[in-house]
């Protein structure tokens, strides 16, 4: 198993609130990223693994986002011609790759954010710009009205976060018990 997967894990990726799907997509891309990750862990061995992962995690994120932007267009376009082609029932049934990939690329982002301790507003500012992203399709002002989608998204993710977030939690108290054993 790759130090990137098993860290993930140890943060608590199993456990993330993601499909099927979304799950093929984490393994994609810890397949696709577990080389680069050792690479970085060797040309940095004075930082933690949990601050490498940060920084790693937060790189992919942005290029996976990058990525999608670019293709959205074409994607967009796409399903305009199945829907007129085949119509709307069929349609559904093709997806965006790399929607799917950046959302489970912003679910690991979180969970590393929650077990890093991010700040709970700007973990969930992000959470909210990246449902809307991946909802709508463009980062958009926030509308009056509450989008049901985007709020689900958002939730989701905010579970990813507060999923690394009590992993902190856990570490914390398996050393106190472990303290408490010695004494």
């Amino acid at each position: 198993m790759s130090e990137l997967k098993q860290q993930l894990l140890l943060l608590g990726m199993a456990d993330l609130p993601v499909d099927a799907s979304t799950q093929q997509q984490l393994e994609q891309f810890i397949s696709a990223s577990s080389a680069h990750f050792e690479h970085v862990r060797q040309q940095r061995p004075n930082s933690t693994l949990l601050d490498l992962l940060l920084g790693f995690m937060t790189l992919h994120h942005q290029q996976v986002h990058q990525q999608w932007q670019h293709q959205h267009t074409t994607a967009i376009k796409m399903k305009a011609v199945l829907n007129n082609t085949i119509g709307n029932d069929y349609a559904r049934n093709f997806t965006h790759q790399d929607q799917h990939y950046l959302l489970a690329v912003t679910h690991l982002w979180l969970m590393v954010q929650g077990a890093s301790g991010i700040d709970y507003s700007y973990s969930n500012e992000q959470a909210e710009t990246q449902s809307h992203i991946i909802i709508n399709g463009e980062q958009t002002v926030q509308p009056t009205q509450l989008n049901i989608e985007v709020e689900s998204l958002r939730c989701k993710f905010m579970q990813s976060y507060y999923l690394g977030k009590n992993h902190n939690k856990a570490k914390f108290r398996a050393r106190i018990k472990q303290l408490f054993r010695k004494v």
